[in-house]
This record gives C-alpha cells, structure tokens and sequence, in this order.
C-alpha cells in the first residue's frame, strides 16, 4: 500500500504493465462490457430516468477530475506536464457542460472527438509504467472508461447522432486546441494532445517516425480528423 501512490519517476524501470498484456486486455474487456450493458440500460430507461442518470455523471465527471489534481497536489508531482490540459482530461469537464447545459455543439465534440480519443488513449495507454496496484494506473484505466461510457451511452440512446453537416463542429475545436496546446506546450515545455510529440506505442508514432518534426502536425491533425471522420461513418451507417 506504501506504493499505491507513487510517481512514474519513482518507480523502478521494470516494472508497469505490457501493451496487449493480460492486464491490459482485462481492462479493455472490462471496460467494453460495461460500456455495452450501460449503453443498453440506459437507452431502454424512461426519461426520466434518463435525466437522473445524466445529472449522476455530471457531478462524476468533475469529481474524478478535481481527485486527481488533489491527489497529485498532496503527494507533491503536479508538474507541468501533468496539468489537465490533454483531450481526455477536457473531455470530463465538455460532458459536464453538455450535462447541464445541453450545448449540441458540445455534444458533438464530445461523442466525434473526445470519445474516440479517449478510445483509442485505452487501447495505446501512455501509463503503461504503472504496475496494477497504483493509483495512476486505476485512475487512468477507470477515467478514460467513464468517457467512453458515457458518449456510448449518447449514442445507444440516440441522444446525440451527429449529422455530417456537423462534421465542422469537432474539426474547428481540434484545430483551435491544436493551435493553443502547441503554443502551451513551447511555453510550458510539455506535449498536451500530442502536437509535438507523439505518445508511445501509439499510431501516431508512426507518423512521426515516418514525417519528422517538420510534418508531424500536418500528420497529426490528418490522422485525427481521419478518426473523426471514420468514427461519424461508423455511427451513421452502422449504429444510427
């Protein structure tokens, strides 16, 4: 328990878990059933209950949010890189908002962006030096599943099915998050949604290795509006 907390800088190198690992594809099984069964439970639910469930995430999402800044303030590592600035973490507080507000712009960033992304953060996790009895580990696996279960349960209840005249909506807040995260992380020294740099492991590392420096963020932003685009397809003909 004396290690539940611990930092990636304070752990040794050999330990964490594998990529596709059996821990790694119980988390991504896991997670993927409850996915189904919430989106299945709460399509058939009355409006009302519908509405309670909602509010029930809405208080969530800025609770797991404000945890791990308390966690990582109390334990001193709130460093700059670890500021909530990357697409997961906005993805918590766009959901909150939508909640309460039911912003449709908002809506559908959150379920053409933010919920692929936070996918595909499960499937090439950038946590992979945090062994299982970790919090980082717990929480990150956990978050990133509440983000994906909740834009998965928009969906199954046809609350929010984009329109491809909507593609506009997740492009224009790509790019302008694009543009300031690059201009953050100059100033800051960090890498928040990836513009500089790619994560492990993860397909954008490949477009970097194959494009540079110099073309990475034409590459990145290629890839991501791929994903969105690809994503809107599969919703319209396949789950609409």
């Amino acid at each position: 328990m004396k290690d539940f907390f611990l930092y990636q800088t304070e752990l040794p190198t050999d330990t964490g878990f594998e990529m596709f690992g059996t821990c790694h594809l119980l988390w991504l099984i896991g997670i993927g059933i409850f996915s189904w069964c919430m989106g299945r439970f709460f399509s058939c639910a009355e409006k009302m209950k519908q509405e309670y469930i909602r509010k029930i995430f809405g208080f969530l999402f800025p609770g797991i949010a404000i945890l791990r800044e308390f966690v990582l303030i109390i334990t001193q590592h709130l460093e700059p890189d670890m500021y909530p600035f990357h697409l997961c973490n906005m993805s918590l507080w766009v959901a909150t908002i939508y909640i309460w507000c039911k912003n449709r712009f908002l809506g559908v960033v959150y379920v053409l962006l933010c919920l692929p992304a936070a996918i595909l953060a499960l499937f090439f996790p950038g946590w992979t030096r945090y062994p299982f009895w970790t919090f980082m580990h717990i929480y990150d696996f956990v978050f990133h599943g509440c983000v994906v279960v909740f834009g998965w349960m928009l969906i199954c209840a046809k609350e929010i099915i984009p329109a491809w005249k909507e593609l506009w909506k997740p492009l224009v807040f790509g790019i302008v998050g694009c543009v300031i995260m690059h201009y953050v992380n100059l100033h800051m020294d960090t890498n928040f949604w990836f513009v500089n740099k790619p994560s492990g492991g993860s397909p954008l590392s490949w477009i970097y290795n194959t494009l540079g420096d110099g073309g990475y963020q034409i590459g990145h932003f290629l890839f991501c509006s791929m994903v969105v685009v690809m994503w809107q397809f599969v919703i319209h003909f396949y789950i609409k």
